[in-house]
């Protein structure tokens, strides 16, 4: 709540009183891995990965895999010193999008595209920029934004991220079913190794009708 409002020093201090306390419970974990990420939203992104080496070896699945991807996330866009500047305004959009000031996050997001075009962060920032729309109930813009990974990504490790989503957009809130057919059918030829791959040969499935076809 305090980093909500936007108190991060003091969300920092109380986070570490919490992690010192119960340093071997889950809820130590947690607010380590809380600490990792002001630190990242700060610009720190050197302490932040101290913090998150111990994390991915946590007991609580879902503490080790945010903090797996958190890390990852640093590690691939902070080699060089020239890459600090945008890696600090992605930061900081980030940190906008937490507090829920999705207009301000949009704006600082794509001062990055602008500043740094064809940068690594780019599919992740129209990965956050989706997200963003889609709860907001802009499908259009959001699927505008999984397209322009599918467009310029296709060969990141997020395109099956993006085009899952958008196949679950047509399928759920647009009921398109011959778009979402040939989506998730996208999926299974072009990305078979996806974590994305049996739901979306179910859903396929479910769609053209197999399963009314067996009964």
């Amino acid at each position: 709540m305090l980093l909500l409002q936007g108190d991060i020093w003091e969300s920092m201090l109380y986070y570490a009183q919490v992690e010192k306390d119960l340093k071997e419970h889950p809820i130590g974990h947690e607010a380590k891995l809380r600490i990792a990420k002001i630190s990242y939203y700060q610009g720190d992104f050197q302490w932040a990965q101290a913090q998150l080496g111990t994390l991915k070896a946590s007991t609580s699945k879902l503490i080790a895999n945010n903090a797996m991807e958190l890390s990852l996330l640093i590690t691939d866009n902070f080699n060089l010193d020239t890459t600090e500047i945008s890696m600090r305004a992605f930061a900081n959009a980030d940190l906008l999008h937490y507090q829920q000031k999705y207009d301000e996050a949009i704006l600082k997001y794509d001062s990055v595209l602008t500043a740094f075009p064809g940068h690594s962060l780019s599919d992740e920032i129209y990965m956050r920029k989706a997200a963003i729309y889609l709860n907001n109930g802009k499908v259009e813009d959001a699927l505008a934004n999984y397209e322009k990974i599918e467009a310029d990504w296709s060969y990141d490790i997020l395109a099956d991220d993006a085009l899952y989503k958008r196949a679950k957009i047509y399928d759920t809130i647009l009921k398109d079913s011959e778009k979402a057919m040939k989506l998730y059918e996208q999926i299974l030829l072009e990305h078979n190794s996806s974590i994305y791959v049996a739901e979306s040969r179910k859903r396929f499935r479910d769609l053209r009708g197999d399963n009314l076809k067996d009964e």
